[in-house]
């Protein structure tokens, strides 16, 4: 299990979590919401939307294709109508040419 702060990667991560800077995998994905949920966060969920499905591993085939998460990853966390367009070497990140202008200003 990883924690705030890890170095590890997850195919799904827990959109809950993430929110928090935890890095947590998801376990279940619920439709209704788009949100993938890690273990903890799907007590809460059945708690709060009980009429939503959560559908686990074994059924992926109900999970958003990976091709949408790369199609997600394409813009910019910080100006969302902004693709990415270039790798920041300084700050070791991926970004867009407003972050880049913002960020490098002399």
């Amino acid at each position: 299990m990883a924690e705030k702060g890890s170095d590890l990667f997850y195919d799904v991560c827990c959109d809950i979590c993430e929110e928090k800077n935890v890095n947590k995998q998801a376990m279940f994905y619920c439709q209704k919401c788009s949100k993938g949920l890690c273990d903890d966060c799907l007590g809460l969920h059945k708690q709060f939307f009980t009429k939503h499905v959560a559908y686990g591993r074994e059924e992926m085939d109900k999970w958003p294709s990976t091709t949408k998460s790369f199609d997600d990853m394409q813009f910019c966390l910080h100006h969302p109508d902004r693709l990415i367009e270039m790798y920041c070497e300084d700050h070791g990140k991926l970004c867009c040419s407003m972050c880049h202008f913002h960020e490098h200003r002399s």
